[in-house]
Protein backbone atom coordinates (compact mmCIF):
# COMPACT_ATOMS: atom_id res chain seq x y z
CA UNK A 1 0.00 0.00 0.00
CA UNK A 2 1.65 3.40 -1.13
CA UNK A 3 2.04 6.34 1.67
CA UNK A 4 -0.99 8.06 0.12
CA UNK A 5 -3.32 4.70 0.40
CA UNK A 6 -2.30 4.53 3.82
CA UNK A 7 -3.17 8.48 4.42
CA UNK A 8 -6.44 8.19 2.91
CA UNK A 9 -7.11 5.15 4.83
CA UNK A 10 -5.77 6.80 8.59
CA UNK A 11 -7.91 9.69 7.70
CA UNK A 12 -11.18 8.02 7.17
CA UNK A 13 -11.01 5.50 10.05
CA UNK A 14 -10.71 9.11 11.99
CA UNK A 15 -13.39 10.41 10.74
CA UNK A 16 -15.84 7.76 11.70
CA UNK A 17 -14.19 6.83 15.08
CA UNK A 18 -17.09 7.63 17.55
CA UNK A 19 -16.08 10.66 19.71
CA UNK A 20 -15.88 10.12 23.06
CA UNK A 21 -16.42 13.46 25.74
CA UNK A 22 -14.42 14.04 28.53
CA UNK A 23 -15.16 12.05 31.80
CA UNK A 24 -13.96 12.90 34.93
CA UNK A 25 -12.66 9.08 35.82
CA UNK A 26 -11.71 9.12 39.59
CA UNK A 27 -10.77 5.77 41.91
CA UNK A 28 -11.46 6.20 45.64
CA UNK A 29 -10.61 3.32 47.93
CA UNK A 30 -13.09 2.21 50.36
CA UNK A 31 -13.97 -0.28 53.20
CA UNK A 32 -14.94 -2.76 50.65
CA UNK A 33 -12.01 -2.07 47.52
CA UNK A 34 -11.52 0.63 45.33
CA UNK A 35 -14.73 2.11 43.65
CA UNK A 36 -14.73 3.94 40.67
CA UNK A 37 -16.63 7.34 40.09
CA UNK A 38 -17.70 8.88 36.36
CA UNK A 39 -19.17 12.12 35.89
CA UNK A 40 -19.30 14.66 32.39
CA UNK A 41 -16.82 16.98 32.81
CA UNK A 42 -18.31 20.36 33.10
CA UNK A 43 -17.57 23.73 33.68
CA UNK A 44 -19.08 25.44 37.22
CA UNK A 45 -21.15 27.86 36.62
CA UNK A 46 -20.51 31.21 37.85
CA UNK A 47 -21.92 31.58 41.66
CA UNK A 48 -21.46 28.12 42.35
CA UNK A 49 -19.01 25.75 43.82
CA UNK A 50 -18.14 22.54 43.25
CA UNK A 51 -17.96 20.25 46.78
CA UNK A 52 -15.72 17.19 46.51
CA UNK A 53 -16.94 15.20 49.71
CA UNK A 54 -20.46 15.12 48.46
CA UNK A 55 -19.67 14.31 45.63
CA UNK A 56 -17.43 11.21 46.14
CA UNK A 57 -19.74 10.19 49.32
CA UNK A 58 -22.82 10.32 46.69
CA UNK A 59 -21.03 9.41 43.31
CA UNK A 60 -22.04 12.20 41.56
CA UNK A 61 -20.27 15.38 40.46
CA UNK A 62 -22.52 18.04 43.25
CA UNK A 63 -22.40 21.99 42.71
CA UNK A 64 -24.71 24.21 44.32
CA UNK A 65 -24.59 27.96 44.93
CA UNK A 66 -21.91 29.96 47.05
CA UNK A 67 -22.73 30.90 50.58
CA UNK A 68 -24.78 27.63 50.57
CA UNK A 69 -24.24 24.46 52.24
CA UNK A 70 -25.37 20.97 50.64
CA UNK A 71 -27.86 20.31 53.60
CA UNK A 72 -29.60 23.60 53.29
CA UNK A 73 -29.11 24.51 49.99
CA UNK A 74 -32.51 25.18 48.27
CA UNK A 75 -30.98 24.18 44.99
CA UNK A 76 -28.47 21.49 43.41
CA UNK A 77 -26.70 20.56 40.32
CA UNK A 78 -25.09 17.42 39.30
CA UNK A 79 -23.35 15.14 36.90
CA UNK A 80 -22.92 11.21 36.39
CA UNK A 81 -21.86 9.12 33.71
CA UNK A 82 -23.15 5.24 33.93
CA UNK A 83 -20.31 3.22 32.10
CA UNK A 84 -21.09 0.33 29.86
CA UNK A 85 -17.79 -1.09 28.76
CA UNK A 86 -19.34 -3.77 26.69
CA UNK A 87 -22.79 -2.00 26.64
CA UNK A 88 -25.14 -0.36 23.68
CA UNK A 89 -25.11 2.91 24.74
CA UNK A 90 -28.17 4.18 22.91
CA UNK A 91 -30.17 1.26 24.66
CA UNK A 92 -28.60 1.54 27.94
CA UNK A 93 -29.89 5.51 27.64
CA UNK A 94 -33.24 4.68 27.48
CA UNK A 95 -33.30 1.70 29.93
CA UNK A 96 -31.39 4.77 32.62
CA UNK A 97 -34.54 7.07 31.18
CA UNK A 98 -37.46 4.37 32.11
CA UNK A 99 -35.61 3.54 35.27
CA UNK A 100 -35.15 7.02 36.51
CA UNK A 101 -38.57 7.46 36.13
CA UNK A 102 -40.07 4.82 37.90
CA UNK A 103 -37.63 5.36 40.75
CA UNK A 104 -39.12 9.37 41.16
CA UNK A 105 -42.68 7.86 40.74
CA UNK A 106 -42.00 5.48 42.88
CA UNK A 107 -41.11 7.61 45.67
CA UNK A 108 -43.68 10.19 44.70
CA UNK A 109 -46.55 8.60 43.07
CA UNK A 110 -48.87 11.44 42.64
CA UNK A 111 -46.13 13.42 40.54
CA UNK A 112 -45.97 14.28 37.00
CA UNK A 113 -42.84 13.85 34.82
CA UNK A 114 -42.81 15.32 31.13
CA UNK A 115 -40.30 15.70 28.47
CA UNK A 116 -39.80 19.44 27.34
CA UNK A 117 -37.64 20.93 25.46
CA UNK A 118 -34.34 19.70 24.42
CA UNK A 119 -30.98 21.04 26.54
CA UNK A 120 -27.88 21.82 24.54
CA UNK A 121 -24.07 20.60 24.92
CA UNK A 122 -21.48 22.79 23.92
CA UNK A 123 -20.86 21.47 20.69
CA UNK A 124 -24.56 21.26 20.08
CA UNK A 125 -25.84 18.00 20.74
CA UNK A 126 -29.53 18.06 21.93
CA UNK A 127 -30.14 15.87 25.25
CA UNK A 128 -33.48 14.75 25.57
CA UNK A 129 -34.62 16.56 28.98
CA UNK A 130 -37.87 16.18 31.14
CA UNK A 131 -39.28 17.67 33.82
CA UNK A 132 -39.96 16.31 37.23
CA UNK A 133 -43.20 17.62 39.01
CA UNK A 134 -44.11 16.65 42.62
CA UNK A 135 -47.71 17.44 43.31
CA UNK A 136 -47.53 16.93 47.49
CA UNK A 137 -43.96 16.46 48.12
CA UNK A 138 -40.59 15.99 46.70
CA UNK A 139 -37.89 18.23 44.53
CA UNK A 140 -38.65 20.32 41.11
CA UNK A 141 -36.07 18.47 38.84
CA UNK A 142 -34.97 19.10 35.46
CA UNK A 143 -33.02 16.64 34.06
CA UNK A 144 -30.66 16.14 30.67
CA UNK A 145 -29.78 12.73 29.31
CA UNK A 146 -26.95 11.84 26.92
CA UNK A 147 -24.53 9.15 25.69
CA UNK A 148 -21.27 8.78 24.32
CA UNK A 149 -20.49 5.22 23.28
CA UNK A 150 -19.57 3.46 26.63
CA UNK A 151 -21.65 6.39 28.35
CA UNK A 152 -25.15 7.44 29.45
CA UNK A 153 -24.68 11.03 30.77
CA UNK A 154 -27.16 12.77 33.26
CA UNK A 155 -27.06 16.39 33.94
CA UNK A 156 -29.63 17.35 36.80
CA UNK A 157 -31.07 20.77 38.28
CA UNK A 158 -33.04 19.75 41.65
CA UNK A 159 -34.99 22.86 43.63
CA UNK A 160 -37.20 22.66 46.92
CA UNK A 161 -39.60 25.18 44.78
CA UNK A 162 -40.78 25.35 40.95
CA UNK A 163 -39.28 29.21 41.86
CA UNK A 164 -35.62 27.82 42.85
CA UNK A 165 -35.75 25.74 39.61
CA UNK A 166 -36.71 28.78 37.21
CA UNK A 167 -34.24 30.72 38.91
CA UNK A 168 -31.72 28.43 38.48
CA UNK A 169 -32.58 27.08 34.77
CA UNK A 170 -30.26 29.61 32.76
CA UNK A 171 -26.98 27.81 35.65
CA UNK A 172 -28.23 24.28 34.76
CA UNK A 173 -28.13 25.31 31.18
CA UNK A 174 -24.62 27.06 30.81
CA UNK A 175 -23.32 23.55 32.97
CA UNK A 176 -24.78 21.45 30.09
CA UNK A 177 -23.67 23.65 27.62
CA UNK A 178 -19.88 23.76 28.98
CA UNK A 179 -20.07 19.55 28.25
CA UNK A 180 -18.17 19.01 25.06
CA UNK A 181 -16.90 15.96 22.67
CA UNK A 182 -13.27 16.08 22.75
CA UNK A 183 -12.16 16.54 19.04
Amino acid sequence: MSKGTVAIALMCALTVAPVQGEIEKTAVPTDHGIEFLWWPKVAIPRGWKHDHEVSVVNYINMMYPEGETFADSPVVMYTRALYFEHGDSEKELAQAIADDHRGFLERYPDSKVAEVAATATGDGTRLQTFSFVPISKGNWELVAYGREPTFVLMFCLSARSSLALEQHRPAFQAMVRSYTSKN
